[in-house]
């Protein structure tokens, strides 16, 4: 009898979790409904910070210590029904400079979001030269299609990046 092929996936990022997770890579692992319902609680429990003013209403935040965050990305506001989570994603404190893009966006680090919404933009996205904020890392949970941008499964690298021009 032929061994079955085993596909190891290191957990980071969103969950934050340190870990090997081992699955069948033939077979998806089936998970009861009342587990998925206790993970989707637990998330909310962590998912309470808001790094940005004003709040982004389709997302949810956590804190993950030393400059960093997660976040869940949802279809439009968590406070509306049927809401949809879209991406998920990390985040690393910065500023808006080409040196500060964590591997010059090569990892995925595409997307700058101002801690404060400059005045007379729509959105913090981008900013000024040197502003606070956080380098971004979308990650889709599906296949979708969002502001004209056709999004499958893994890392956005397409998700509004923001070229930083360097400070230094």
């Amino acid at each position: 009898m032929k061994p079955k092929k085993m596909l190891t996936v290191t957990l980071t990022g969103l969950f934050l979790f340190t870990g090997v997770l081992s699955v069948m890579a033939d077979k998806p692992r089936a998970v009861p409904k009342e587990n998925l319902d206790g993970i989707g609680a637990t998330l909310a429990k962590q998912f309470t910070f808001e790094p940005f003013h004003p709040a982004m209403p389709d997302h949810l935040w956590m804190d993950a210590g030393g400059g960093r965050v997660s976040f869940l990305n949802f279809d439009r506001p968590v406070s509306e029904k049927g809401a949809n989570l879209i991406f998920i994603g990390e985040g690393i404190k910065g500023r808006f400079c080409a040196e500060d893009q964590p591997d010059g966006g090569k990892t995925g680090y595409v997307h700058f979001h101002d801690l404060a919404k400059p005045a007379g933009a729509e959105h913090g996205h981008g900013g000024h030269k040197a502003a606070e904020g956080y380098w971004l890392r979308h990650i889709a949970v599906g296949q979708f299609e969002m502001m004209g941008t056709q999004f499958s499964p893994g890392i956005a690298h397409q998700f509004m990046p923001t070229k930083a021009s360097r400070c230094s």
